[in-house]
């Protein structure tokens, strides 16, 4: 085998000998090719490492916002909302899919927001009446009635072509188009007197107040909901009122759904109430006991004057930031921040304010307002920021 092994390699040296390799083009060729495979060989490594570093931050991320995402979903289930969705985005969290009507979207959005990690809680839950409702239209014995301004369709099954016509007539007054091509008849179908008349003239009386609306109506079950959006609690009490109103008197059970539209306040607000907040903090903290998240007297007194400034901008969002100084373990000083920054939202809210008004968050001593290496900037670091915020 050592022989036929040698034999080999002679034939190798043979045919690559000087004489049958291809005409060199100078004698530096061997330095070039060196340079030009170490040169190769930077780039690839390069391009390698910036993939393995971009890889490890993204997945990094990703890893945080799946934490995130099972932390919510299990604060969520705790509290028994079984139908919502969670994705996280940095440190917001978005909410979607249902709720019970015994439960209440705000509930969820601060179950979320008390997360540590979580600086903004985003989304809708919409209540599960509206997946009811749907199998009410499809057993054919509902009435749907959906208007804008404009036009109207109503849908669903009636008695006789008679019934048809009536619904044009009564609507046609009040909407520029009445849409009744899916309102079928079913021959043989009892109807009940006087519900199609007490109904239609009730999205006739809402219609002027509430602009885009839908109801839904259902003889055999005795059921009627009407839903739409409107600005203001008073408006939006008065319209569920006419609606409770004609269910009394039909005898039937009545979801108003009516719900007052949130509307975000404009850029001018949020800046104009971060003027008035960091002037009234300027040389300022919100006190607390030592080593406490208790209020001094004096820290109450600047909240009182914050609930005066906040009160002139209801529609305004507000972030409550907690902060330490550099005292005490990362663990400790960040609990305290915490602790501190709820002790101020539990005063506000207990003042009257609403509690989905404000995001809590506590920075422990990673963001100092000054030095940790005297007194007077150790002072101005454990301090309560206010933070006026975008959106509803």
């Amino acid at each position: 085998m050592a022989r036929k092994r040698g034999r080999g390699v002679a034939d190798v040296a043979r045919y690559t000998s000087a004489s049958s390799r291809p005409p060199s083009f100078g004698d530096n060729n061997s330095d070039d090719d060196s340079i030009a495979s170490g040169t190769s060989f930077f780039l690839i490594s390069l391009v390698v490492f910036l993939a393995i570093v971009f890889g490890a931050v993204n997945f990094g991320t990703k890893n945080i916002e799946a934490n995130l995402e099972g932390r919510a979903h299990a604060t969520l289930l705790a509290a028994g909302f079984t139908d919502v969705a969670v994705e996280a985005e940095g440190a917001t969290v978005h909410l979607s899919g249902s709720i019970s009507t015994e439960q209440s979207e705000a509930t969820a959005f601060e179950a979320v927001s008390r997360l540590t990690g979580v600086n903004d809680v985003e989304g809708k839950l919409w209540p599960v009446f509206l997946g009811e409702l749907d199998e009410i239209v499809v057993t054919g014995d509902a009435i749907v009635i959906e208007w804008d301004e404009s036009s109207i369709t109503v849908e669903g099954t009636v008695a006789a072509e008679e019934r048809r016509v009536f619904i044009t007539d009564a609507l046609s007054g009040d909407f520029l188009t009445v849409d009744v091509e899916k309102l079928t008849i079913l021959e043989g179908l009892e109807e009940e007197p006087g519900w199609l008349g007490s109904t239609l003239g009730l999205v006739i009386s809402l219609k002027p107040t509430l602009v885009e609306g839908k109801m839904i109506v259902d003889p055999n079950g005795k059921l009627l909901v009407v839903a739409g959006e409107v600005e203001g609690k008073d408006v939006r009490n008065e319209l569920n009122a006419k609606v409770i109103e004609v269910g009394d008197q039909l005898g039937y059970d009545v979801n108003p759904a009516i719900r007052v539209l949130v509307v975000g306040p404009t850029e001018e607000d949020i800046e104009e109430l971060q003027v008035d907040l960091d002037a009234l903090i300027e040389g300022k903290v919100v006190e607390f006991e030592t080593k406490s998240f208790e209020l001094t007297p004096k820290g109450v007194a600047l909240l009182d004057e914050i609930l005066f400034a906040i009160r002139k901008a209801p529609e305004v969002r507000l972030r409550i930031a907690g902060h330490t100084d550099s005292r005490g373990s990362d663990e400790e000083n960040q609990q305290l921040s915490e602790d501190r920054a709820n002790a101020v939202l539990v005063y506000l809210v207990s003042a009257g304010e609403p509690r989905d008004r404000f995001d809590v968050v506590g920075y422990g001593e990673t963001d100092p307002a000054d030095t940790n290496d005297t007194k007077e900037g150790r002072a101005r670091n454990r301090r309560i920021v206010f933070i006026a915020l975008e959106g509803a």
